[in-house]
């Protein structure tokens, strides 16, 4: 599988005082295109950390984060003609500024978090259109626009709330708004930090599916979850204890991942 993510020997610590907390302590691992990978473990362990340093969010101590992506944006002293042999290149988050970092991740990478963040006063339709407003030069002009949009809501059942404002929508239908927000642009990665943490089972079924159908439509995925039916629907799970990785679980499809799953935890105390 082609790599899209790179990462080695990450380590990431903050400093009060005297003392020293180590949230990321020399993680290594790759993400390919068009995975779901799952990352869970126990409150604190470093997962929204994790998250933050691969969104280039939070600035990381050591180690590297190298994307490789078609056309990625990069800081001038790396552009050169030189890429991968499939006219990809190569772009290292380390020797990036924030200016840099700002725009790669407003191309290549979507984020959607537990609480929605739904601009209030904008409709379903604007909030989603909103990313859209701020590519330079615009991907697709007004028409495609529209077509686009409800192209998505349709799809994904927000068709007869795109006209309608955050307030006026469930739990449900805010992050599934949120997260056609994140993908109208199609960032080659798509980070999820609890996206159903605050939904009932019944939402979190309908979120999971949209992100299901987007993965099989070739969307990259990095999901951090505490719930175990929603890691059971990733491709891999990465289990983090104290800022490391304490194991793997590749999901073997010949049996239910909710069966492996929890033979995987159980081994790490759940």
């Amino acid at each position: 599988m082609e790599k899209l993510l790179e990462i080695k020997n990450l380590t990431k610590s903050y400093r009060q005082g005297t003392t020293v907390s180590t949230v990321v302590n020399n993680v290594s691992i790759g993400v390919g295109k068009g995975e779901f990978v799952v990352i869970m473990g126990t409150s604190g362990s470093g997962k929204t950390s994790l998250l933050h340093l691969i969104a280039g969010i939070d600035q990381f101590d050591k180690g590297t984060i190298m994307y490789t992506l078609p056309g990625a944006v990069r800081p001038p002293e790396q552009r050169s003609d030189h890429g991968t042999p499939s006219g990809h290149k190569h772009t290292d988050f380390g020797q990036m500024n924030e200016k840099a970092k700002t725009m790669f991740r407003r191309i290549n990478i979507g984020i959607v978090f537990q609480q929605q963040c739904l601009i209030p006063d904008l409709t379903v339709y604007e909030n989603i259109l909103l990313p859209m407003m701020l590519e330079t030069p615009p991907l697709l002009c007004g028409s495609q626009r529209k077509d686009a949009i409800f192209g998505l809501c349709s799809r994904f059942g927000l068709k007869e709330h795109i006209n309608k404002y955050p307030s006026q929508l469930s739990g449900g239908q805010q992050q599934r708004a949120a997260i056609l927000r994140s993908v109208v642009n199609r960032p080659p990665l798509l980070l999820c930090d609890e996206p159903t943490g605050s939904l009932n089972r019944a939402q979190t079924k309908l979120v999971m599916d949209l992100l299901n159908e987007l993965n099989q439509d070739g969307q990259t995925i990095i999901l951090v979850t505490h719930d175990r039916s929603v890691a059971a629907r990733g491709e891999r799970v990465v289990y983090i204890e104290d800022g490391k990785i304490a194991g793997e679980l590749q999901f073997s499809k010949t049996k239910p991942n909710g069966e492996e799953l929890t033979h995987f935890l159980q081994k790490r105390g759940w």
